[in-house]
């Protein structure tokens, strides 16, 4: 590890005398059992830590798969032990949603008769069986996002050019019509958490690994600037460190512009080999950047 991650806080030891819960929450056509060597990872620096692998339904939007991982952390963790969420992928925009949830349930509940006008009329039935009007606030202490499409997985603009043809295809195919889709390929989300802040630490890791197109890179985005798009390539062949990185971000969010959240944002690298997006949870040295933080928020 050769970041300074001291923004967060001086690191405590020993790692085992730490005592976080953690919801470790998997990503887009994904479940928990992709999670379980993050989670091997984690006991064997964390010991005295509990992790969950959260399973959501992942067709179903953000919006309510944070509402239930919101759900599970009011009900099922510990108030005295430190909380932390750890998403992969989407599961970063499902910990998102329910860190603003947690830490202002009541601005939460008086946004969510309105979230129609966001494009979640299917989920405001759901999302008022909670009842959040009446949860107390809960601190949590720390999110990490691996690869997490910050600013949307497919949005044009951002996207390499087989993404951009991969979302035309989306838009005609009825299988892929999932709120979880609109979520990656629309700024709906993004739009809904502009109306909140946050003052949780976040530590935002994207993988490393190039597209396999880098050596005609020159060629795609010539190809790419004629038919509308300005592109970049990205770093783990799926999302954009561009799209990772919050300070990047192409509308305001509730961590780095309208909140006053710790942030930092880095590439990961191992044994001077490239990390993917898809192996990027099974990844030591991700995993140990994830203790260091722990021990520091």
């Amino acid at each position: 590890m050769n970041v300074d991650l001291s923004a967060f806080g001086t690191a405590r030891s020993p790692l085992s005398a730490e005592v976080p819960v953690i919801y470790i929450v998997h990503g887009f056509a994904s479940d928990p059992a992709s999670m379980t060597k993050l989670e091997a990872r984690l006991t064997a620096l964390l010991p005295s830590a509990t992790i969950h692998r959260f399973g959501h339904h992942w067709p179903q939007s953000v919006v309510r798969s944070g509402a239930e991982l919101a759900d599970a952390a009011f009900n099922g963790a510990d108030e005295s032990r430190p909380l932390f969420f750890v998403g992969h992928s989407m599961g970063g925009l499902v910990s998102r949603v329910a860190n603003v949830i947690l830490t202002d349930p009541t601005g939460f509940a008086a946004r969510v008769p309105r979230l129609s006008s966001h494009g979640y009329q299917d989920d405001v039935n759901q999302i008022k069986k909670y009842a959040l009007e009446y949860k107390p606030k809960r601190k949590v202490n720390g999110i990490v996002t691996l690869a997490t499409p910050n600013s949307g997985a497919m949005l044009q603009g951002q996207v390499s050019l087989y993404l951009a043809l991969l979302q035309a295809i989306v838009a005609k195919v009825s299988s892929f019509r999932h709120p979880s889709v609109q979520d990656l390929t629309t700024d709906r989300l993004f739009r809904l958490l502009q109306h909140f802040s946050s003052s949780t630490p976040v530590l935002s890791i994207s993988g490393s690994k190039m597209n396999r197109f880098t050596i005609g890179a020159g060629q795609i985005l010539r190809t790419s600037g004629q038919l509308g798009l300005n592109l970049t390539l990205p770093h783990d062949l799926v999302v954009e460190d561009i799209s990772v990185d919050l300070d990047r971000s192409i509308l305001p969010n509730e961590i780095t512009h309208h909140g006053s959240s710790p942030y930092i944002h880095l590439r990961a690298y191992e044994n001077c080999t490239d990390v993917w997006h898809s192996s990027i949870h099974d990844n030591s040295v991700v995993a140990a950047y994830i203790a260091d933080f722990a021990s520091r928020c």
